[in-house]
């Protein structure tokens, strides 16, 4: 046995059956496939090694493990940020992957390290950035961000004065380069959480009124970080004004152009990127809008000299073949993958103007979804498409803010329930909101015409059964529970005060399950004391409440009777009254 492929025919050791899979996926293959807890503990059962396996058997495991996921490249997948990758790139990554490349080591891949090298310079160029610019592929913008914001930190601040430095990220920011900011030692108190205006950009005014209060107070504000292309909303934030902040008070400025760095690959929209050239560091990531797999992302940096200063280092160990030009002087890792040989790859088969053509699509499909929803009654465009990205919600009269955005938690579960598009929601100024990220260039336009159609379907529905009531006295029990549970409104409250009816054990209801579906709250009440009574009554006269009366008897020998006949029965759903 070695570890070559010779102990088993190429096609099959390469696990072509799998490929082959992924490519005949049917275009109603399920979006969201999560595995039931038998399933689960079947899966950690075949984690476990031992014997060796038939090769085909674990091929066939393979693909079941595979099968359990959302699927981020669908068509019809438009939440987060999709991952619609090119069989082009992961062609080229298995390709690489093959020769399993050291691409920390200029003597140990001169060839890939060439590459990587020019590589980077022409990307720098598509960001108007100065032939001085340098920087490494990294595995994401999480890494691509914290990189960057280790040099800042080194350049602008001395070891002394840390602790009084001070961060500037708009409250839109990934959440990432929070956490990045923690990882290389600043607290939550250091880091200043900037407000955005209307269009959800940062708001200048705010940061520089930050910046000079802070100064006051005889803090070291050190790093503004701006973000191209937000998550959220796709928004740039204002890069020529924060520039002119930055460089009023020596500030390092870094943009996280994770997302949106994408269009400077675009003739049509590169106009957008204006300021982007100006800025002393870039986090971008290829996975994203360059339709590469996971693992492809960028750090740019203005003076490609900078990283030295925080990540040069050896050892007597590599002394014979280490020079201050390797890769691993510039960045964290040392072994490090040949991250930029797919896109290289992709870049050479597709060239470049299919790609610009493929992210154009994105930003139409994002802009003909909108102009569709626009088309329709109760929708709201909470922001318009802006680089393919677009936020909106199902706003019908009469409904409180509590009640839109639990109706929209249900429109969106419901879109995936069908199987018809995972559409996940954000808050946007306190709302809970539908998001559409349409960059997948295999959507069509039919497909979103087709995803809005059902959209406005699907919200009529969930309107209908919203329309229940939000909150039940329940005093039936178990023989009328049921009737509580089919009125209730999905999020609302069922206080059981009562147990007036019963029902056998063989038609007991499930009432875990039933709340589940809804969403609903099941809580059982204690009956208090008259004096209670007394304040519920008044609660309900002083609110001209009026209760629903099923039936109303006289204050007879055959009233009295008939009425405790009625309360027994437990079909009543309103009160049972004697007129005395």
């Amino acid at each position: 046995m070695t570890v070559t492929s010779e102990d088993h025919p190429l096609d099959t050791f390469l696990g072509h059956k799998l490929l082959e899979q992924h490519h005949i996926r049917d275009a109603d293959e399920q979006l969201v496939r999560r595995p039931t807890t038998e399933e689960m503990a079947r899966l950690e059962e075949m984690a476990i090694p031992g014997t060796p396996q038939d090769l085909e058997k674990v091929i066939a495991h393979t693909r079941e493990i595979l099968s359990y996921r959302i699927a981020l490249g669908h068509t019809r997948f438009f939440s987060c940020i999709p991952s619609p990758a090119s069989p082009v790139s992961w062609f080229g990554e298995a390709l690489t992957n093959a020769f399993n490349p050291f691409a920390g080591n200029l003597s140990a891949g001169p060839g890939i390290c060439a590459i990587e090298r020019a590589l980077v310079k022409w990307i720098a160029n598509q960001f108007a950035l100065p032939p001085t610019a340098g920087g490494q592929f990294v595995s994401g913008a999480s890494i691509a961000n914290m990189t960057a914001m280790t040099v800042a930190r080194d350049h602008k601040l001395a070891e002394h004065t840390r602790s009084q430095g001070v961060v500037y990220i708009s409250e839109q920011a990934h959440f990432c380069v929070r956490k990045a900011l923690r990882i290389i030692g600043f607290s939550d108190r250091q880091i200043q959480s900037i407000p955005v205006d209307s269009n959800f950009r940062m708001d200048v005014r705010i940061l520089q009124q930050a910046i000079t209060s802070d100064l006051d107070e005889g803090l070291r504000p050190f790093l503004i970080v701006a973000t191209f292309g937000t998550t959220n909303t796709g928004t740039i934030d204002p890069l020529l004004p924060i520039i002119d902040i930055a460089k009023s008070h020596n500030l390092w400025f870094h943009v996280d152009a994770a997302y949106g760095g994408a269009v400077a690959f675009s003739t049509k929209h590169r106009y957008k990127i204006e300021g982007l050239g100006q800025v002393d560091s870039i986090a971008w990531d290829a996975h994203k809008w360059m339709f590469q797999t996971h693992g492809c992302g960028l750090v740019l940096f203005r003076d490609g000299t900078h990283p030295l200063k925080s990540f040069a280092a050896g050892g007597e160990y590599v002394r014979d073949v280490s020079v201050v030009r390797d890769p691993s002087n510039y960045g964290i890792e040392l072994t490090r993958p040949a991250r930029h040989m797919k896109l290289w790859f992709t870049l050479q088969v597709l060239g470049t103007e299919a790609i610009e053509n493929m992210i154009n699509w994105g930003i139409e499909l994002a802009m003909h979804a909108e102009d569709k929803l626009r088309s329709l009654d109760h929708w709201e465009i909470t922001s318009p498409a802006s680089l393919a990205i677009l936020t909106f919600r199902y706003a019908p009269p009469h409904l409180d803010e509590i009640m839109f955005d639990r109706l929209n938690e249900t429109i969106s579960k419901e879109m995936i329930a069908r199987n018809v598009a995972v559409m996940f929601t954000t808050i946007l100024d306190g709302k809970v909101c539908l998001r559409m990220c349409t960059i997948n260039p295999n959507t069509t336009m039919n497909e979103v015409t087709y995803v809005i159609q059902v959209v406005e379907d699907v919200a009529a529905s969930c309107l209908q059964q919203s329309a229940h009531y939000c909150f039940i006295f329940e005093n039936g029990g178990s023989g009328t529970i049921k009737q509580s549970l089919d009125a209730i409104a999905y999020g609302g409250i069922i206080a059981v005060i009562g147990f007036l009816s019963v029902t056998s054990r063989e038609e007991m209801l499930d009432v875990g399950i039933l709340a589940l579906s809804k969403g609903a709250n099941v809580r059982g009440v204690i009956i208090g004391s008259n004096e209670i009574l007394e304040d519920v009554v008044r609660f309900i006269s002083s609110h001209n409440l009026a209760l629903p009366v099923e039936r109303t008897s006289k204050f007879t020998r055959d009233g009295v009777i008939d009425a405790f006949d009625d309360m027994a029965s437990g079909q009543h759903i309103g009160k049972v009254c004697i007129n005395f």
